[in-house]
């Protein structure tokens, strides 16, 4: 019997995942990370901050914002909110989902509202717009990309939480190897703990996958065990750790696509199973082979 076409069922979100594992950085690092934000991308200054009375958004639907307060300056002395989301991932529906917090906001709090987008993806967005425009409603936000900003203005921070960032910086013509190295060699001159280093260098490790930098990094951190200018059982502990995160990923992968794979060949069996019941069936009807092949769907070469 002939093969029969698979068709294609509809595609999964495999960087769900990985954009969970940067918004928990990003929640973790927030605190610390506001001022130079506000500083360094949106450009503010002479600002006070007051936190909202209620964050999470809930109408019919419940929305929490990556950053979300009340912001006091030169521009508005009476208050308006502000505020900030991250995302990698390059879709159209960012419009609408920014239009939809704006929407829930002004009902809430009644307040004027800036909102900003910082993409951390490479380059610029091409499906994120910052804007919706309809004959009559328009709504805008500013979009910011971290790729565009030097790696300077996060690597001389004063906060680890500010030096990660570095990695997804512009690198303006340094190699990954230079870049990587002085974040390495930052981090270890501000945390000098080993819990405190350890955490930063696993987010390190997840935002240099962004950047395809994971390799560089580990070569990296071989390369300074080899100096005595850095603890060797610190920098040891971390390349261990950070092979051993990268073969559970490589046997997650694995196991998933198995998964996948076998509930695939499930499903082809299953159909195939049931078209040879169905042929069976509509022969002995009086079928003819085109017809069969017109209402199953499949190749007159395949009933045969």
């Amino acid at each position: 019997m002939e093969n029969k076409p698979t068709k294609k069922g509809p595609e999964g979100n495999p960087e769900k995942k990985e954009a969970n594992r940067y918004d928990k950085i990003f929640k973790e690092n927030l605190r610390e990370l506001t001022p130079a934000l506000l500083k360094v991308v949106l450009k503010l200054k002479d600002y006070r901050l007051q936190p909202l009375p209620q964050v999470r958004l809930q109408t019919t639907v419940e929305k929490e914002p990556d950053f979300m307060q009340v912001i006091f300056d030169a521009i508005s002395p009476e208050g308006r909110i502000l505020q900030i989301e991250f995302d990698g991932q390059d879709v159209k529906t960012t419009d609408w989902r920014m239009g939809e917090y704006a929407g829930i906001e002004g009902k809430i709090y009644r307040m004027k509202i800036e909102q900003h987008l910082i993409y951390f993806g490479e380059g610029k967005p091409k499906n994120i717009k910052g804007f919706i425009k309809h004959r009559f409603y328009t709504f805008r936000y500013k979009v910011h990309s971290i790729s565009e900003i030097s790696f300077k203005e996060f690597l001389y921070g004063d906060t680890p939480q500010e030096v990660v960032f570095a990695v997804l910086a512009d690198p303006e013509g340094m190699s990954g190897d230079e870049i990587v190295r002085m974040i390495l060699e930052r981090l270890i001159r501000l945390k000098g703990d080993v819990i405190g280093f350890k955490k930063f260098i696993k987010q390190l490790s997840v935002f240099s996958k962004k950047r395809n930098l994971q390799e560089v990094l580990q070569k990296q951190i071989k390369e300074m065990m080899h100096t005595k200018e850095y603890e060797y059982d610190v920098l040891y502990q971390i390349e261990q750790e950070l092979k051993e995160e990268g073969r559970q990923e490589g046997r997650q992968e694995g196991r998933q696509e198995g998964r996948q794979e076998g509930l695939k060949e499930g499903l082809e069996k299953g159909l195939e199973e049931k078209d040879i019941i169905a042929i069976r069936n509509m022969l002995g009807q009086g079928f003819d082979i085109q017809g069969i092949s017109e209402i199953l769907e499949v190749t007159p070469a395949y009933v045969k």
